[in-house]
């Protein structure tokens, strides 16, 4: 079969972005997976066991409560303490994971781009990966931070400030400069496409959700049944396969975050081709 390489480094408009996505993910989809599942996939399902722990602890908790006299304060507290442990140690695993994957796919694409279609190993997505790990990870909750805070004030600046942040990872990663270049890079390339950018999101996470919500029916339907003991007062029983089904379909949906990152890469590239024409540069440079 003919080696065609998608080529990043090119302009392109909304529908071209998502039709270049899936072409993408569908020629590299074993590769790209292999280093999802090698380096991204093993903090992911850490998590995700955690998340069955904390149901299981959850449940129990709202046991005691059902039960009148059945404990005192101090023991329920405790229980709570225990619980909630559990879920902050998940959401720390869970960064570092989403960090881990949101390198992974850099770090490959970064490969993709410089070596060509096939003409790298997993082992060297890792080195791409194993160096900006942390980094990532700083960038993200900076962001995250600013963008909560700009919607504590106001929905609208928050969705300003997610829109003109969304490139900041591909910039730090593409680019290698600090957080201060990458911050404002990231504003002066969407400010050429804001609503192209937001379009772009917003599709692209409610494509995520809906398939999301799909995986999420079996686990759902196991989860009627709570709803009518927690309306009866009655005490609460739900059993590890629920938990266990609900975290694969977490675990699905972690993964499924890959479709707005690479779509985001693509608008990036072709915003940067759209401000600073590097490819013609390139070019010229070849010809001279």
């Amino acid at each position: 079969m003919e080696n065609n390489p998608v080529n990043f480094k090119s302009i392109r408009d909304f529908g071209e972005i998502f039709n270049s996505t899936f072409t993408f993910i569908g020629e590299e989809f074993k590769p790209l997976g292999k280093a999802i599942l090698l380096y991204a996939m093993p903090f992911l399902i850490i998590a995700s066991i955690i998340g069955v722990v904390f149901g299981i602890q959850s449940q129990q908790l709202m046991n005691s409560y059902n039960l009148q006299n059945s404990t005192d304060l101090s023991e329920s507290l405790s229980m709570v303490g225990q619980a909630y442990k559990y879920i902050f140690l998940m959401m720390m695993i869970y960064m570092v994971g989403m960090s881990v994957l949101q390198c992974t796919i850099m770090g490959y694409i970064k490969l993709y781009i410089e070596k060509g279609k096939g003409n790298f190993t997993t082992e060297e997505v890792w080195n791409e990966v194993k160096s900006r790990i942390f980094p990532v990870l700083g960038i993200s909750l900076i962001c995250f931070i600013l963008i909560i805070i700009g919607t504590i004030f106001c929905i609208i600046p928050g969705i300003i400030l997610a829109v003109s942040l969304s490139l900041i990872l591909p910039a730090y990663f593409y680019e290698q400069k600090g957080f201060g270049n990458s911050f404002n890079r990231s504003f002066q390339l969407t400010a050429q496409k804001w609503w192209l950018t937001f379009g772009l999101m917003i599709v692209s996470y409610i494509l995520v959700y809906m398939i999301s919500l799909l995986l999420s029916i079996p686990s759902m339907l196991m989860g009627f049944k709570t709803l009518f003991a927690l309306a009866s007062h009655a005490e609460v029983h739900i059993s590890t396969g629920y938990y266990i089904l609900n975290s694969i379909t977490q675990l699905v949906t972690y993964v499924l975050i890959s479709i707005p990152l690479i779509i985001l890469i693509f608008n990036y590239f072709s915003l940067v081709e759209l401000k600073d024409r590097p490819s013609l540069q390139e070019k010229i440079d070849q010809i001279s």
